[in-house]
């Protein structure tokens, strides 16, 4: 049975939790929550959660720029292939809510992937892109995507992306 390493992209520090740049992570939150699925591992690097046997879900404990350096600690302790890693991040060029799915590719700007692709040397990883919209000025990005999440989009999170965003992870 193949095993997969599946990481939201976020900060954390709890001040981060409900920022837009923090989906990734909250959405691994809720599926930690919502299948009460026990730590089984934590380190400097971050918490382990494992369901099934075959989904180990990272909670990093690095900050967002270099997020790489623990999903590469993890890949190596369980002895998994970059193409086992499951990456879910923001993306600010899909609407809220959009998800799109990409086996391999560039970062679009996104410095948690950047991270990645510089610490693993590779973009042939999983991703799971999930949109948070462009409702920012220019020269208001960084405002933008560390700024909480109203209460209409933690709703639809909630209730909408996230079983979205599991049965994508279950059907891998």
């Amino acid at each position: 049975m193949e095993k997969y390493l599946i990481i939201g992209l976020g900060n954390p520090n709890n001040s981060y939790k409900y920022t837009r740049h923090n989906l990734g992570s909250f959405l691994i939150r809720l599926i930690i929550l919502n299948n009460k699925i026990k730590k089984t591992f934590e380190n400097k690097y971050g918490k382990i959660y494992i369901l099934n046997n075959k989904y180990i879900f990272l909670l990093s404990k690095t900050y967002m720029n270099k997020i790489g350096i623990s999903i590469k600690y993890f890949l190596k302790k369980y002895k998994l292939k970059i193409k086992n890693l499951i990456v879910i991040s923001d993306d600010i060029y899909l609407n809220f809510g959009i998800i799109k799915v990409k086996q391999k590719g560039g970062s679009g700007g996104h410095k948690g992937l950047k991270n990645i692709e510089l610490i693993l040397k590779s973009n042939n990883y999983y991703r799971i892109k999930v949109g948070i919209g462009h409702n920012f000025k220019y020269g208001e990005l960084n405002k933008y995507v560390l700024s909480n999440m109203n209460k209409k989009e933690l709703s639809f999170i909630k209730n909408n992306l996230y079983n979205q965003i599991y049965n994508i992870i279950l059907n891998k």
